[in-house]
């Protein structure tokens, strides 16, 4: 009988696959917040949170595929008035520039494929 007998196997130890994530297409940096630069011409470093410009079942994945996601301060990510997550018009926004960014090195019917909604009409 060999000296191993009575033993259990090992299992495989399996590494988890590494996600690659995009770099944003659009002129957004960490500690920056894009709408604050955007819209108040603020470029200040303070604290930013990652905002995925496309949202629902899904789609977050789809916005870090595709590189649509942007550096919001939280006034303007979540508890603002100008907050993406409170104001429409604000959403609507970011969507529009991204979608105008986006379209620059794909087609309309790629967005639309993606996003479901077009946003420049």
């Amino acid at each position: 009988m060999s000296e191993n007998s009575g033993l259990m196997l090992q299992k495989p130890q399996w590494k988890k696959k590494r996600k690659r994530h995009k770099k944003s297409i659009l002129s957004t940096a960490k500690g920056t917040c894009f709408l604050c630069a955007r819209l108040h011409n603020d470029f200040r470093q303070k604290y930013t949170e990652e905002h995925h410009i496309l949202f629902g079942s899904g789609q977050r994945d789809i916005s870090e595929a595709e590189g649509l996601k942007a550096y919001l301060c939280p006034d303007h990510h979540r508890t603002g008035p100008e907050a993406v997550h409170n104001n429409q018009d604000m959403r609507e926004l970011v969507c529009r520039i991204a979608q105008e960014e986006y379209e620059k090195t794909h087609t309309r019917e790629e967005w639309m494929e993606i996003s479901r909604k077009n946003y420049l009409e």
